[in-house]
């Protein structure tokens, strides 16, 4: 059995890979962003805006649009400080430790 250690995490590599996960992620909401808020303009009581019927339309499709670029901003800047946290706490702590086992 064979003990190891993480002691430090590369803020910026770290960054890029949550950056890149939550990326995939924003493609995956966009299009159900997409379908709830447009039924919901959809639905909405055109009696007191009945000049605003293509706007709610338009900010979901932006919405849309933008979704995976905004998750993946947020990802990487989630992610650069969350493992700054954790080299922080790794110095006190001394890290997370795994064991494991040399079988073959």
């Amino acid at each position: 059995m064979k003990k190891l250690r993480i002691m430090q995490v590369p803020p910026v590599r770290f960054g890029l890979v949550l950056g890149l996960i939550n990326g995939f992620v924003g493609m995956i909401v966009a299009p159900v962003l997409l379908l709830t808020l447009g039924a919901a303009a959809t639905a909405a009581d055109l009696n007191y805006a009945p000049k605003l019927l293509g706007i709610p339309w338009l900010f979901a499709g932006a919405g849309a649009l933008f979704m995976p670029f905004i998750h993946a901003v947020g990802g990487f800047v989630f992610g650069v400080l969350l493992a700054m946290v954790y080299n922080f706490a790794a110095r006190w702590t001394g890290g997370i430790e795994f064991v494991i086992d040399d079988k073959s």
